[in-house]
């Protein structure tokens, strides 16, 4: 049977991205909380906010881009897959869902200014273009 595996969410960031080149390769991971709030009426009939919170991976120069752009609070468009994490520790084994980015948008309208946080003062505009990974060189393409 066919399958589809395609996330698309908008949400703010939850902390700044943290940057990190992986082992032996050097190639960048950008890891990204998100927020998606959900309003609906609460038991008393009242609308409430319900957050939910999802972890996001950007690969390769969407990592760098995530890091050198967003901040906590920004505003962002995550296209995506889910994939699952897994890993063992003190011989347990874990699991957890995350969204793997295929592209962000960066939705700060250019010229607003983003939320500022300690050390994060200077950052420059975001490109006008975003990169996507589903744009990329066919033979890249591993099958």
């Amino acid at each position: 049977m066919a399958s589809f595996n395609k996330v698309i969410l908008m949400g703010n960031l939850t902390r700044d991205p943290d940057v990190r080149a992986t082992g032996a390769s050097g190639m960048k991971v950008a890891r990204l909380g998100l927020a998606v709030n959900e309003r609906r009426r609460d038991r008393n009939g009242q609308m409430q906010d319900f957050p939910v919170f999802v972890d996001v991976d950007a690969w390769d120069k969407l990592a760098e881009l995530c890091g050198q752009f967003l901040v906590k609070g920004s505003p962002v468009l995550v296209e995506g897959r889910l994939q699952m994490d897994t890993w063992e520790k003190d011989g347990v084994r874990h699991q957890k869902l995350k969204v793997r980015a295929l592209a962000v948008k960066f939705l700060a309208p250019k010229g607003e200014t983003r939320p500022q946080q300690p050390g994060n003062a200077q950052r420059p505009e975001p490109p006008a273009v975003q990169p996507n990974a589903l744009e990329s060189d066919p033979d890249d393409i591993p099958f």
